[in-house]
């Protein structure tokens, strides 16, 4: 909880910050590069986001604001609407509102990447226009801008951001137009204006360049300056098909070496509400981890480094040495596409595609393991998984 002496004391930066303020847990204060600061209540549960005024020495200060923001509250609650404003469904409060309902979903940090860009261009100038009176020219502007700053895959995913909160205030009723439609026509336009600027990274899905990506591998391990856990790190993701971020900060507490079971927590997943994800382990991950044990087995990470954890690029290097036009996040298409290549051979073993979805996580595992029966569920899972490592070594002899 802020004193007035603390507030007093904030820093100010070069760029405008929000600080909770504390009692009541709504009230902020936005710190702006003048120097001016504004108290305001964030309750986005109910579409407000107020105003209170600025802290000013006599005017306004910390108790003042205090006060006025549980009245705010309380009337809220009470079900009334405070100010002429209020009905008003900006782009901020529709933004508050979707962050709400996505934060119960989705993994905490996706959530801060997505809304740092949108922040950063978006608010500042249409945050507080309201919704129904939006058009796709307001944003013509501010994705020209970003267009010259070569940022094309940014504007991609913010303009799908856009339509996601859209979506959700239509569904609501408080969106009546169709500026969903008209910003599904604004990304086609720049798709179309960027196709040639944007550098697409091709998946690994083909057998044989499968087979040359794994030999590279096998020389990349025994070259004098390789890190050992970086190699060993990407051949681990190579082997359960898991995103680059829970492959870095997987912990040597997340593995049942009784089961051979890699148990990733609902909440440290893109798609929280999936629930935790069980990937077995075949016995070539498992000796990737016997490897890491005698390297990290004092260390809280599995991969880690003396900085905590490896960097989220540990793998750059490796696809520059061999001007390899992929990333790492293509494991998980290598995956996918050699189930799809192979689904006949693992039908006839039970396998289905909603067994490889589930080390994805594309699924929650609740489903299937209702349709199954949880301990069938997870025995499929290892099936495909040993039999998974058993492909990729057949393609090139793992040297480990």
């Amino acid at each position: 909880m802020l004193t007035q002496k603390d507030i007093d004391n904030l820093e100010i930066k070069d760029k405008r910050y929000m600080i909770s303020v504390g009692e009541p847990k709504e009230l902020y204060v936005r710190v702006n590069p003048t120097g001016k600061k504004v108290f305001y209540l964030r309750a986005s549960k109910f579409k407000n986001f107020i105003t209170i005024g600025e802290c000013q020495k006599g005017v306004l200060n910390v108790t003042n604001a205090r006060e006025k923001a549980k009245d705010l509250l309380k009337s809220m609650y009470d079900g009334k609407f405070i100010g002429k404003n209020d009905k008003v469904m900006t782009l901020e409060k529709a933004n508050f509102l979707y962050v709400d309902i996505k934060s119960k979903k989705l993994n905490s940090a996706t959530i801060k990447k997505e809304q740092s860009i949108f922040k950063k261009y978006i608010i500042p100038t249409l945050g507080q226009k309201d919704i129904n009176e939006l058009k796709k020219d307001d944003f013509l502007p501010i994705y020209d801008l970003m267009q010259k700053k070569g940022i094309y895959e940014t504007i991609k995913k913010n303009i799908s951001l856009l339509c996601r909160i859209f979506e959700i205030s239509r569904q609501r009723g408080d969106l009546k137009t169709d500026i969903i439609l008209q910003l599904k026509d604004l990304k086609k336009f720049y798709n179309e204006a960027n196709h040639n600027k944007v550098k697409h990274f091709k998946a690994i899905v083909e057998e044989q360049e499968i087979r040359n990506m794994l030999e590279c591998m096998k020389e990349y391990k025994n070259h004098p300056r390789t890190n050992t856990t970086i190699i060993n790190a990407i051949y681990f993701t190579l082997l359960t098909a898991q995103r680059s971020k829970n492959i870095r900060f997987a912990k040597w507490s997340d593995i049942d070496f009784e089961n051979n079971l890699w148990i990733i927590k609902a909440d440290e997943m893109k798609v929280r509400s999936n629930g935790d994800n069980i990937i077995p382990l075949n016995k070539y991950a498992l000796k990737i981890l016997d490897m890491q044990r005698i390297l990290n087995g004092d260390k809280k990470y599995i991969f880690a480094n003396n900085n905590g954890t490896i960097s989220e690029n540990f793998a750059v290097r490796f696809f520059k040495f061999y001007n390899l036009e992929h990333t790492i996040h293509g494991y998980r298409s290598t995956f996918r596409s050699v189930y799809t290549n192979k689904s006949n051979e693992l039908i006839q073993q039970g396998i289905s595609k909603d067994i490889a979805e589930m080390i994805l996580h594309h699924i929650s595992g609740n489903e299937i393991e209702r349709a199954y029966n949880r301990a069938k569920a997870i025995d499929l899972r290892v099936k495909l998984m040993q039999w998974y490592g058993n492909y990729l070594n057949s393609l090139c002899e793992f040297c480990f």
